[in-house]
């Protein structure tokens, strides 16, 4: 009797772990900003978050178009945001981690190959602090800092000057050509 029990004790958790599909958490239920760092903000109408640079509606809407033709064209998923209270508590918790928690809480990228770019301005930082970041999913291997160190820097130095028009115009016009150099056709999404 206790070995029938055992044998079948066996085969349903064989059915339970082989038969069913892997669950798989929410991204959006189990990613969260780290201690002291503001709350994610949501995409809104474009790919452009506002939250402290105070873009013109015409920059913003230009370099909506330059992104979403980057998605529609299958070569990544690109957001910038604009957000004051992003501060530097560590290595473990700061602008970058803030970035790519955003980027995986937003589920920015393709379901398959998960290839986005977030950017991210602080605006209330001192420039030493690093005023703008840039954040590369790891399937877009192909876009490495030798691509955007150029348009990062550019970016730093309007952001230094605290024009953020200039900031967003130079990020998206450098991730646009960069982008569209380094992903090949035989790498874009159809």
């Amino acid at each position: 009797m206790r070995r029938t029990a055992l044998i079948a004790v066996l085969v349903l958790l064989a059915l339970t772990v082989c038969g069913s599909p892997p669950v798989q958490p929410s991204v959006n239920g189990t990613i969260k900003p780290k201690d002291g760092q503001p709350s994610f903000p949501k995409l809104g109408q474009y790919w452009v978050i506002d939250k402290g640079c105070d873009f013109s509606q015409e920059t913003v809407e230009w370099a909506d178009e330059v992104f979403e033709q980057l998605r529609q064209d299958g070569i990544a998923e690109v957001a910038v945001i604009c957000q004051t209270g992003v501060v530097d508590r560590g290595p473990m918790n700061n602008g970058l981690i803030w970035t790519r928690d955003w980027g995986r809480w937003a589920r920015l990228g393709d379901k398959d190959d998960d290839r986005a770019v977030v950017w991210l301005i602080r605006p209330d930082v001192a420039p030493e602090q690093h005023r703008v970041v840039v954040e590369v999913s790891t399937w877009l291997y192909q876009y490495t800092a030798i691509d955007y160190g150029d348009t990062l820097e550019e970016a730093a130095n309007y952001a230094n000057w605290d024009d953020f028009d200039g900031v967003l115009e130079a990020i998206a016009r450098g991730t646009d050509q960069k982008l569209r150099e380094v992903v090949k056709d035989n790498q874009i999404r159809k």
